[in-house]
């Protein structure tokens, strides 16, 4: 059984969707299985990670099709469910349901036996959507930039947690994000923060530009520049995940979704990736060496011309390209 997580703030523009892509493409390059599921319609999960589908969630919760036909591969280990403006007809009809609250997570429930963690990106205010990502999940985390605003709507985010689930329990670490430590507000406003809700504050992402630019490539941090401040950033929260959450990694362990489909429904699916993306989509192979930055054994994964150095211990990876495209 797969562990639920939804990143959510009651506040936009706060770095949700690139903190899930970049948890999400973590985790798996540490043999972590994750599904990641897009509940905004705006749909800028897929966009960020240049994968396109056929299928979206509306059809997987509204329509009741087999998950396999709206499940599609991103990477090695990190498959997406893509969401486009039909949510926003999936919000009206849920609603009019007499148990519309766990319309999505009886959705999940059906692909939990294929993955280690189910990632729920979701939009900045409260909506049947939203709220019935919070009844689906095990455990929230929830990113907020250092300004008021965004702390305000981390404030409304546990008041509605508290409310629907009658403690605010599952909130289980809140992400500075964009921080410039620079900046004498910012700096107050993480104080604040660690003085209210303690050890739950993880190291801040600080802002940098990769990030920035990252998901207009289709790219994670880790594909874009792996030596970056960002990448760096993202690396230290996935290993807080992982050791808060206690997430196990059993990657290839796990059956395949797409077993479920027989071959020409496999290409119904109708996926497509963009150019920059499909090298992380085919299927490595791997071998053992050292890794130069805490020396201990670290995988290389070839793969498309490139020679990837995968470190399950410090999370180092690097990429190298190993003949002419």
């Amino acid at each position: 059984m797969s562990r639920i997580v939804t990143v959510a703030n009651l506040k936009g523009g706060i770095g949700k969707t690139t903190t899930v892509i970049n948890i999400g493409a973590g985790l798996a390059l540490r043999g972590v299985k994750v599904l990641l599921v897009d509940t905004d319609p705006q749909g800028n999960l897929s966009t960020s990670l240049g994968v396109t589908a056929k299928h979206t969630l509306y059809e997987l919760m509204i329509e009741a099709m087999e998950p396999a036909r709206v499940i599609v591969p991103a990477r090695h280990n990190l498959d997406l469910v893509v969401a486009d403006t039909t949510l926003l007809m999936a919000q009206t009809t849920m609603s009019r349901g007499n148990d519309w609250g766990n319309t999505l997570g009886k959705a999940l429930a059906q692909v939990e036996d294929y993955y280690d963690l189910i990632l729920i990106d979701s939009s900045g205010s409260l909506t049947p959507m939203n709220a019935n990502a919070l009844v689906a999940s095990h455990d929230i985390i929830a990113p907020t930039t250092v300004e008021p605003f965004s702390v305000r709507g981390l404030e409304l985010l546990h008041q509605q947690v508290k409310n629907m689930k009658d403690s605010t329990d599952s909130i289980r670490l809140i992400v500075p994000t964009m921080y410039d430590p620079r900046s004498r507000q910012a700096l107050d406003l993480l104080e604040k923060l660690q003085h209210t809700y303690g050890n739950k504050i993880t190291q801040p992402i600080r802002v940098n530009v990769k990030l920035s630019e990252s998901p207009m490539h289709g790219k994670s941090i880790f594909e874009y520049d792996d030596e970056s401040r960002g990448a760096e950033d993202y690396r230290v929260l996935v290993d807080r995940i992982i050791d808060t959450l206690n997430i196990v990694a059993t990657g290839d362990a796990r059956p395949n979704i797409q077993q479920r489909l027989k071959p020409a429904s496999v290409a119904e699916a109708g996926v497509s990736i963009s150019a920059g993306a499909a090298a992380s989509r085919q299927q490595p192979v791997y071998e053992l060496q050292v890794c130069p930055r805490c020396g201990r054994d670290v995988r290389y994964a070839s793969a498309a011309g490139y020679r990837i150095m995968i470190c399950n211990s410090c999370g180092y990876t690097k990429q190298m390209l190993t003949r002419n495209r």
